[in-house]
């Protein structure tokens, strides 16, 4: 124990003057390095939306603002200049002249720009507001490193450390009186750190795909939301005929909200790695029927091609995995042409599911990103609107669900092929 307490006091005795040091001779020059780099790419991204908004008329500000968020891959938001929107500071400083070229919050990585005297653009964060942390958590990191450097050359002779930790891995079959196995016990250690940082990069696609959804969801509320604040104002100077009209706008937009809100906890529900799925034994050809009947209506110009009269079995959620097939076809029948084919192969092993349409197929690069939430596809392949980019990402997970797997490929009728493979 006395050893114990010996270790302790030197290991923070060399940290607080590891800490002193860094502090002294580090921290500035890292702090100055950052903030310079941060700053830097803030004006250059504030210059950027000058030059692209600037002399755009009112009515393309938001076509304008969202070509701004695809180019610029952060969120870019186009709001009225009061106090609903923006803080104090930030407010008083868009509508004072030193605002008139923009202005940036290095603490938050945002960037505001003032459109006109009644509207500002709010863009970011660029970057992870952590990052205006970092010469304080490099400086921290710094000091502790060389703390243990230093505890570790007094200590390096202490092998007793190594015998304990001999033990506490291998137990009774590491004997006393043989020398430590250094191999071992690296071995050992390697693994457990390999096991540390796949539970770490785990947990950091967690955060980031929460982040992501985070931000998908109030970019869709957005809109919906805004056609509701605009047809309550106009509701309260309008005629009878114009009332009725608005709280139409208004019921669609509540609709709409209702059914995002759905998705969503849908999408929530199938991510979550303990959400069960009842198994049930039906036929492949009854699913693919059933799903047919759902979209049909929405598309009564496109044939729905299914000849098969195979009925094979699979063990599956028939309720989750008919909503798989179902937001495949309405994919498909939303970009075919004239038709779409549903086939279905087997060879004793695999299950093959392929829903084709004759649309003009995927632009290029949208492979890789088809089955992210919140990801459309080219508007130009699309003849009617709709969705929320969550449709795909739930077929997704609804597959991954039944130990499956999903792609999309180039049909041979010349739009996509998404083909499901269950085992």
């Amino acid at each position: 124990m006395t050893r114990i307490l010996r270790s302790a006091t030197a290991l923070f005795i060399s940290f607080i003057i590891a800490a002193l040091l860094s502090q002294a001779f580090i921290y500035d020059a890292v702090d100055r390095l950052a903030l310079r780099t941060f700053n830097n790419d803030l004006l250059q991204y504030r210059t950027q939306i000058k030059n692209s908004v600037d002399n755009t008329k009112p009515k393309l500000w938001h076509h304008q603002v969202a070509s701004l968020s695809d180019d610029l891959g952060v969120p870019v938001f186009i709001d009225k200049l009061n106090a609903d929107n923006f803080n104090e500071e930030t407010l008083e400083q868009l509508v004072s002249p030193i605002g008139t070229n923009g202005i940036i919050d290095l603490e938050m990585g945002l960037v505001y720009y003032p459109v006109s005297k009644q509207y500002g653009i709010t863009a970011g964060p660029f970057y992870d507001v952590t990052l205006a942390y970092a010469p304080e958590i490099f400086t921290w990191l710094f000091a502790l490193f060389m703390a243990i450097i230093t505890v570790s050359l007094l200590h390096y002779q202490d092998i007793k450390a190594l015998r304990r930790l001999s033990e506490s891995l291998f137990g009774d079959t590491c004997p006393s009186n043989e020398p430590i196995n250094i191999d071992s016990l690296i071995s050992q250690a390697e693994l457990m750190s390999r096991t540390n940082r796949q539970k770490s990069n785990e947990l950091d696609q967690l955060l980031i795909t929460q982040r992501d959804l985070l931000h998908g969801i109030a970019h869709e509320f957005r809109s919906p939301l805004a056609r509701m604040e605009f047809a309550l104002e106009l509701l309260e100077e309008a005629d009878v005929d114009k009332r009725l009209q608005l709280n139409g706008q208004l019921e669609r937009s509540i609709k709409e909200l209702d059914e995002l809100v759905k998705q969503v906890l849908r999408y929530s529900r199938l991510q979550h790695d303990g959400a069960e799925i009842e198994l049930s034994l039906t036929s492949v050809k009854e699913l693919v029927e059933i799903s047919i009947d759902k979209v049909q209506s929405f598309y009564p110009n496109i044939q729905f091609i299914f000849d098969d009269e195979t009925h094979y079995p699979v063990k599956c959620d028939i309720k989750l995995m008919v909503i798989a097939l179902s937001n495949i076809l309405r994919n498909a029948g939303r970009f075919a042409y004239s038709k779409c084919l549903i086939s279905v192969k087997s060879d004793n092993t695999y299950l093959l599911i392929s829903i084709q349409d004759d649309g003009t197929g995927l632009a290029p690069g949208k492979k890789n990103q088809i089955f992210e939430p919140f990801t459309r596809l080219d508007p130009s392949r699309s003849r009617d609107s709709g969705g929320y980019g969550l449709g795909l990402a739930i077929v997704q997970s609804i597959i991954h669900k039944h130990k499956g797997s999903i792609s999309v490929e180039d049909a041979v009728i010349g739009g996509a092929d998404f083909i499901i493979k269950l085992g």
